[in-house]
């Protein structure tokens, strides 16, 4: 029998832009997802859970039976990590229990909660996302179908509100904030540093602000080459990118790389080999960071990061105020569904062993009645095998669907009754 009469809940632990800056964010972020998701795993009270992480969110949703105890363990789980930072992240890291969380997840697979409202990145990340935790085993079937629903509706908001219609992404909102700055980048110098999924966004941008080619470094070679190739660009061999960064206008980084890869003592060195006249703009898009803080102490060098981003973020919201009045109704909607199906699916584990306890019993008045009829042939004992199956079944059609009705209205007494009236059963 299921050991415990509550019902499994869903929570989510987060940090994201809107609660913490840069520096925190690299402080919380997991080097190595695998291993944090076993070890998230393996804490007290958690039965299933998945890491979201991004650029500018870290999020971790986890299926338990003790919400509070389980908050509370992931949290210490996580503060442990922020070390020196520990006491800012106390303050960032936000909760978010059941309905709220669903609506959470609904609203980041819609774009909704993402910088750029209406993105499409988010999508394929949070689907990756999903595939990670179940390599890694640590997902179950309540994460499974929340997530494979929180896709679906991710669709369904971009194709009934068009939010993603010429909307712009992270690596776009780098190349606006670029324009921003430098008024225009038709005849500027630029790197961009990475041909990775931002990469690639940033590249597709900049090729349709600037007529001069633009110069992509990335660790793998051969992807810079068709990258360069598609876009009428330049491939540069990553050992010596510095040869570009002397004279460039605009650096825009956007690796997974896990150290800088450009530091102060570097853009100090080119920069005294600089025949440019104009301010060097580095812009750093990477978690964790690509560029060295202390770059922006070097002379004629302007270092901008993810938090300088907020402005075009907030211009391109105010574009799309009536694509996320339409997003918002669809979720209010999904939502509703998505809560009901939720908590009928929390007891699977109730009813399934409910089955079993009845099965048992089945099979044991089975082979009395049939020890006791003496001899039968194999299609007897198979009708009679059929018989006592198909009215355990029927008997427990009403039971099954009363216990998920039950759920869905958070009738945890009820469910506490059908266990106890079935652990007695099962002894006598």
């Amino acid at each position: 029998m299921h050991s415990s009469t509550k019902i499994d809940r869903v929570i989510n632990v987060r940090v994201t832009y809107k609660t913490a800056r840069v520096p925190l964010m690299e402080a919380v972020t997991f080097k190595d997802k695998e291993k944090a998701l076993a070890e998230i795993r393996s804490l007290e009270n958690v039965e299933e859970c998945l890491l979201l992480q991004t650029c500018n969110r870290i999020e971790i949703f986890v299926v338990t039976e003790e919400v509070e105890r389980a908050v509370n363990t992931v949290k210490d789980y996580w503060l442990k990590r922020a070390t020196a930072h520990a006491e800012e992240a106390s303050t960032a890291i936000e909760t978010a229990i059941d309905n709220e969380a669903f609506n959470h997840l609904l609203r980041v697979t819609s774009g909704l909660e993402s910088m750029v409202i209406g993105e499409d990145q988010v999508l394929n990340q949070v689907w990756n996302a999903y595939l990670e935790a179940e390599n890694a085993k640590t997902v179950g079937p309540i994460i499974k179908h929340l997530f494979n629903r929180a896709m679906t509706v991710g669709r369904r908001v971009r194709n009934e509100t068009g939010i993603n219609k010429g909307a712009v992404s992270i690596g776009s909102a780098a190349v606006e904030l670029a324009v921003n700055l430098l008024g225009n980048l038709e005849d500027k110098k630029i790197l961009v540093m990475g041909a990775g999924e931002i990469g690639t966004l940033v590249a597709k941008a900049l090729a349709r602000r600037c007529l001069s080619p633009i110069f992509i470094a990335n660790r793998t070679h051969e992807r810079a080459i068709k990258l360069a190739a598609d876009l009428s660009g330049q491939a540069v061999m990553f050992d010596q990118f510095e040869e570009v960064l002397v004279d460039a206008d605009v650096v825009i980084c956007s690796t997974s790389a896990p150290h800088y890869l450009l530091t102060r003592e570097m853009v100090s060195r080119l920069m005294k080999q600089r025949t440019n006249k104009n301010d060097l703009v580095i812009i750093d898009i990477s978690n964790p960071r690509n560029v060295e803080k202390a770059v922006q102490e070097v002379a004629s060098t302007k270092l901008y990061n993810i938090d300088d981003l907020q402005l075009i973020a907030e211009k391109n919201k105010k574009e799309r105020e009536k694509s996320i009045e339409k997003a918002v109704k669809i979720l209010s909607e999904e939502v509703v569904v998505l809560n009901q199906d939720m908590k009928s699916f929390s007891v699977r584990l109730i009813i399934s062993s409910l089955l079993s306890q009845a099965e048992k019993v089945r099979q044991k008045e089975l082979t009395t009645a049939l020890n006791m009829i003496g001899d039968v042939d194999e299609r007897e004992r198979e009708i009679l095998d059929n018989l006592t199956s198909i009215l355990l079944k029927q008997t427990f059609v009403p039971i099954v669907e009363n216990l998920r009705l039950a759920a869905k209205n958070g009738d945890e007494q009820l469910i506490e009754l059908a266990v106890k009236l079935f652990e007695k059963t099962g002894k006598n």
